[in-house]
């Protein structure tokens, strides 16, 4: 009995010392497990910050604050100069990249960046190390990707199995999500920068402008007070030609006035005149029908004695004598045109023949209106008021000679357009204004 008491001692004191082994064990597996997860995470975030390129930070944090220096003093800019903001954030942006565009940095980024499920790690007990069994893909936002899953595997009563996801797996997820959120930020960061820089450029294009117009302003508030004081003398200028147009213009009415009662008296004088005219007009055609009376007297003597004597001839003729010839003077037409010159009439056929309503025989005095000679043209101021048509013929005396000979082109009421007949006279002697005296001619026909 004694002896299996001692064995039964034995096998429980070897049971406590193989459980002690045992869970000792698991403790120091768990506590590699842990320590390596710890070391690689740790390791991850020291590349992940580059924290070894102690200098390139340093020239990276120098250049950034040349940036903000150079932003808060906010100097002008000439319109055609470089802008310094812009020089200072392409010198930062070519010093960030040499970190986060490395190598190193691009592929731990995108190695970390991704997101660890269940059964994506497993422990290698001998290497003492995570291992990565299965194909990751990065987190499609910065959800949490396992709110949904247990954190330990649950057995149903069914006995199926729900897979749980480590905090292990959770915490390297959601640390490579920082990662890639912390780049984010850096590219959005350089990108406010850049945007940050055009803007300066487009405000000190706005303040170039703005300075420009302030000394346009100036200017023109300097050209402003000169033309106050101009505009003042124009003023004062035009006050005085104001009142010296006042005097004149009250002169100028003064004269009208005057004028007025001279044209009144005009007026009145010329009543007398024309009464005057108008009697001397009667006068004259009185004196006018009495002297066509006396010619129409002779004319009808003359006619019958040319009568008796072409009877007493005829009878001679025919008792075969001789008539006796008589010294008889002829009477002749004065009104007729000779070669000699134009018809002599006196003042008063000349006033009747231009008061009258059709050109006689005897002619009218008038003057050349225009005369071309190139064209053969003649213009005359007697139009169809006094009975000149379209082809009649006229002769143009000038100082007792023959000037021109006319055929009328057109006619219209106060003037008439001529021709001027080839082989006859002197036309070229005619000149605008010359004094003229018009003889109808009558052409013959067959």
């Amino acid at each position: 009995m004694k002896a299996f008491a001692t064995v039964l001692r034995l096998l429980a004191t070897f049971s406590l010392a193989g459980l002690a082994g045992v869970i000792w064990l698991k403790w120091d597996n768990s506590t590699s497990q842990s320590h390596s997860f710890l070391d690689e995470v740790v390791s991850d975030a020291y590349t992940i910050l580059q924290s070894e390129r102690d200098k390139q930070w340093s020239d990276i944090e120098e250049k950034k604050n040349s940036f903000f220096e150079i932003f808060d003093a906010n100097d002008p800019v000439g319109q055609n100069d470089e802008n310094p903001l812009a020089i200072a954030s392409e010198s930062l942006d070519s010093a960030e990249k040499g970190i986060f565009k490395s190598p190193e940095y691009r592929d731990s980024l995108l190695n970390l960046n991704l997101e660890y499920g269940v059964d994506s790690l497993t422990w290698n007990s001998e290497s003492k190390s995570w291992q990565q069994d299965s194909k990751l893909s990065p987190p499609a936002s910065l959800q949490d990707p396992f709110s949904d899953d247990p954190k330990q595997d649950i057995k149903k009563e069914d006995g199926t199995i729900i897979r749980g996801v480590p905090r292990a797996n959770r915490l390297r997820t959601v640390i490579g999500m920082f990662y890639k959120e912390r780049d984010n930020n850096i590219k959005e960061i350089s990108k406010l920068r850049n945007m940050t820089v055009e803007r300066d450029k487009d405000l000190r294009t706005f303040q170039n402008l703005h300075a420009k117009e302030k000394e346009r302003k100036e200017e023109l508030e300097e050209i402003e007070a000169e033309l106050t004081v101009k505009v003042a003398g124009l003023e004062e200028d035009l006050k005085i030609e104001k009142e010296e147009r006042e005097g004149e213009r009250q002169a100028a009415e003064e004269k009208e006035s005057e004028l007025n009662r001279l044209v009144a008296n005009l007026e009145e004088q010329k009543l007398i005149v024309e009464k005057e005219n108008q009697d001397f007009i009667n006068t004259l055609r009185n004196e006018q029908k009495e002297q066509l009376a006396v010619l129409q007297d002779e004319v009808r003597k003359a006619d019958a004695e040319g009568y008796k004597r072409g009877i007493d001839e005829m009878i001679s003729k025919q008792q075969g004598g001789e008539v006796e010839q008589t010294d008889v003077e002829l009477s002749v037409n004065p009104f007729l045109p000779t070669e000699d010159g134009p018809p002599k009439l006196s003042q008063s056929e000349l006033m009747l023949a231009a008061q009258a309503k059709e050109i006689s025989e005897s002619g009218v005095p008038s003057t050349v209106g225009r005369v071309d000679g190139k064209s053969g043209m003649i213009l005359l101021p007697l139009g169809s008021e006094r009975g000149v048509s379209l082809g009649n013929v006229y002769t143009l005396w000038k100082e007792n000679k023959k000037a021109a000979r006319i055929r009328i082109q057109s006619v219209s009421q106060g003037y008439s357009l001529a021709y001027l007949l080839p082989q006859f006279g002197s036309p070229q002697d005619l000149r605008p204004g010359d004094s003229v005296h018009v003889v109808p001619e009558i052409e013959e026909t067959l």
